[in-house]
């Protein structure tokens, strides 16, 4: 199953057993899960073992099972969402990152996506190197997190407001991103921009998410559904497309190389 059908395959799991946030995650997000299992597929042969890293809700994670993966999903606090794994037949781990060891190695691949922003900066150079210890030589670790200095974080700083997320607790520009990686022992695959948010992270029926794929479509869902955040995305979209630096998620993926650089950090 490709990464696409496979992610699809998933909606039906997700509404039956998941709940109204879960719902609302697998429609907005489903650009972005997307981009990240076309890279797993890109880079991960199938059958091969793959952590996904800060799994929850698991949409992910049941998608890379149906897509031949040999799957364990790790996450601080599985238990809201277990059912999805559980109906997907994906084994999970309960892992608190800043304090626990991983105790799972051999993986040939990580998912490492929307979990950085979301830990103590202290703690993420010894998160990474716990990362790389779990990874056979060569292993892949495929990366997202928010980039701090896209364009609409610039503007809500300059009108005086805290352009990070409530619910996260450091971004960063890919510069830092790119030295927390390299110093975990990774080596850089490929890095970029990626547009998708950009272009999904609209108001728009569950549907349309599922269809967005050029701006063309953002200018669709804009005309018949013209909300504040729409006419803004629609706005800025052909600026991203000039600045990549401007956009709103950073991609890195990298491959082991050698063992991390920094030591374990004990927690205080």
């Amino acid at each position: 199953m490709n990464a696409r059908d496979a992610l699809l395959s998933v909606e039906e799991v997700v509404r039956s057993v998941g709940d109204r946030k879960a719902v609302s995650s697998f429609y907005l997000e489903f650009g972005r899960r997307l981009e990240v299992l076309r890279l797993v597929e890109e880079y991960c042969k199938r059958g091969s073992r793959v952590l996904d890293v800060g799994a929850s809700p698991f949409i992910t994670s049941c998608a890379l099972k149906r897509m031949g993966y040999e799957v364990v999903a790790l996450d601080v606090e599985p238990e809201p969402y277990a059912e999805i794994a559980k109906s997907c037949g994906v084994s999970v781990v309960k892992c608190d990152l800043e304090k626990d060891e991983l105790n799972i190695g051999n993986a040939d691949c990580v998912v490492f996506a929307e979990v950085l922003e979301h830990l103590h900066y202290y703690y993420a150079p010894s998160i990474l190197a716990k990362i790389n210890k779990a990874l056979k030589v060569k292993g892949i670790l495929i990366l997202t997190t928010p980039n701090v200095a896209s364009l609409f974080r610039r503007l809500r700083l300059l009108l005086g407001k805290q352009p990070i997320y409530r619910c996260h607790v450091r971004e960063y520009t890919m510069e830092e991103v790119l030295a927390l990686v390299e110093e975990a022992g990774f080596d850089i695959v490929k890095a970029y921009y990626s547009i998708v948010n950009d272009l999904t992270y609209i108001d728009a029926e569950p549907d349309d998410y599922l269809r967005l794929s050029s701006y063309r479509d953002l200018v669709r869902v804009t005309i018949r559904r013209h909300t504040r955040l729409n006419v803004l995305r629609a706005l800025a979209y052909p600026v991203m497309k000039l600045r990549p630096s401007l956009r709103q998620l950073v991609v890195v993926v990298g491959a082991k190389s050698r063992e991390p650089l920094s030591k374990s950090l004990e927690r205080w």
